[in-house]
């Protein structure tokens, strides 16, 4: 029967019930009255009590066991008032016990009604009206068959991706759903139920068919929560990015009543893209402050080559010259002016690299290298401050995934940080060290320097931004290193002992290939 005409009868019933209530109370009445059956024919005032139960409430319902007490009691006053028998009281007496008895379980009953209404009440407010969305699905036949292919031997999921991978899909299929709420119809453009029940199997994509098996892994192995994030579509065909939650009550083993909650995290996306994009435009910006800071280095390290071409190119010039041409020293000042030409060629692109403006690239790297192409640009620097520099870079270091032009703007960093710490003319001795290790399931970088260090307050707030120990420093340098060295899924962090210098270290966790 349709749910409103259920409805339509039972508001029809509770518009009749208080009549036929009253009609019942009256015959009860007059049959104790006027007859002389040797029963207790006043128990019969029960069913007022609980016919009441439909239309009455909580008071009126005390209002009417204590009326049909009453009603007992004329009646047995006006039968046997005169000459009361035994028998006549003891029916009297069960039937006020028996009307009380109704009326006090029928009181507690109409309490459990009114808790459990008020309950399913708040329920559907909440499920109706929350920003989160909410769909309510039976997956009985999805548990079915998983329990079926148990049932064939399968050891676990993966075994029966790799024997039938329409699985997934078949499963799909099998997902009823029952309800929904005003914002699941929101978040998926959907006018109404029906709507989005007919849609269902196509806004599922293929990218979320890893997360149905894992959907299904899940439920094989009983777990009663399932998480993840993905992309679905709306009705329109539009990509949204979803975290849903699949609660699956361990009161309901068959899995009929399946709650799964979605929030639409697509602005929080296009948030932390843009804000990624601004912290690469950032970066970028700093490296080209950076190598500004560098020019004088640069220039020496380009001049070094260059200039050995020249005296390469006259020394060959001269061997033609001669009388007799020495062809043999001739090729070789060729040969010299070629590699340092390569020299040259590999400063330039050094440069190229860390001044274009390009999105990260991740692939596997060795860092002892992108160390030595680090201190090879800031050697004129180093140099020039009159520095001790030592190295302990260590060769057969495990590849990581990363940047390399950014991992080598954190590198060039810290050196640059770690020279300006020892500029104080107090700092008699400078000394750098410079040393890659691996530490664990991480490689290891560290910069260790012989300044003034730091006090212990200032470590907290070292790489946050726009703090600066500098007169002239913006802050920025290191707050760049450390969003770089998380976002690769690193850590760094910094110790000193005020007078005795500061070390930066950073990790890089090894990795076979680059996290999506």
């Amino acid at each position: 029967m349709p749910v409103h005409m259920i409805s339509r009868s039972g508001n029809s019933m509770s518009r009749f019930s208080p009549f036929v209530a009253m009609f019942i109370a009256v015959a009860i009445f007059a049959l104790d009255t006027l007859t002389t059956f040797d029963m207790a024919i006043a128990v019969l005032y029960v069913t007022v009590v609980l016919l009441a139960l439909s239309f009455a409430t909580k008071k009126n319902l005390l209002v009417i066991g204590a009326g049909c007490m009453g009603l007992t009691l004329l009646s047995f006053a006006v039968s046997h008032g005169e000459d009361p028998t035994s028998d006549a009281t003891a029916r009297c007496f069960v039937s006020l016990s028996a009307i009380g008895i109704t009326t006090f379980l029928a009181y507690q009953v109409k309490t459990g009604i009114a808790i459990l209404r008020e309950s399913e009440q708040r329920y559907r407010t909440i499920f109706l009206a929350t920003g989160v969305a909410i769909l309510e699905m039976d997956f009985t036949l999805v548990k079915a068959a998983v329990h079926q292919l148990k049932s064939q031997g399968f050891a676990d999921i993966r075994a029966v991706a790799a024997k039938d991978p329409s699985f997934a899909s078949k499963a799909i299929a099998m997902m009823k759903l029952t309800k929904v709420n005003n914002t699941a119809l929101t978040t998926f453009s959907a006018k109404d139920f029906n709507t989005l029940k007919a849609a269902l199997p196509t806004l599922i994509g293929e990218d979320m068919e890893g997360a149905i098996w894992a959907l299904l892994e899940a439920i094989w192995d009983g777990r009663p929560v399932y998480e993840s994030e993905t992309m679905m579509n709306d009705v329109n065909g539009d990509r949204i990015a979803i975290l849903y939650n699949v609660a699956m009550p361990a009161d309901r083993p068959l899995l009929d009543t399946v709650l799964v909650s979605i929030v639409d995290v697509t602005a929080r996306r296009q948030a932390e893209n843009e804000l990624h994009a601004a912290h690469t435009e950032l970066a970028h910006v700093t490296r080209i402050a950076t190598l500004g800071e560098l020019t004088v280095s640069i220039a020496h390290e380009v001049n070094q080559p260059l200039a050995a071409i020249v005296t390469n190119g006259g020394a060959g010039l001269r061997w033609l010259k001669r009388s007799a041409p020495d062809l043999g020293e001739v090729e070789t000042a060729m040969q010299r002016m070629i590699a340092d030409a390569g020299r040259a060629s590999e400063v330039i692109k050094r440069l190229r690299t860390l001044s274009s403006k390009t999105t990260p690239q991740a692939a596997p790297v060795n860092l002892s290298e992108i160390a030595a192409e680090s201190i090879a640009l800031v050697q004129r620097e180093i140099t020039s401050h009159k520095i001790s520099l030592r190295t302990e870079l260590a060769r057969k270091l495990p590849l990581v995934i990363g940047d390399r032009i950014q991992l080598q703007q954190v590198i060039i960093n810290l050196i640059l940080n770690a020279i300006q710490a020892m500029a104080d003319p107090a700092v008699a001795t400078r000394t750098l060290l410079i040393a890659t290790t691996r530490a664990g399931d991480a490689v290891q970088l560290n910069v260790r320097d012989s300044g003034t260090g730091f006090a212990a307050t200032k470590a907290a707030h070292l790489f946050d931004a726009f703090y600066t120990t500098k007169a002239d420093g913006m802050g920025m340098g290191l707050s760049i290193c450390r969003s770089i060295v998380t976002a690769h899924g690193g850590r760094i962090s910094a110790h000193s002992e005020p007078g005795n210098g500061a070390s930066f270290e950073f990790t890089i966790p090894l990795q076979e290939e680059p996290v999506s």
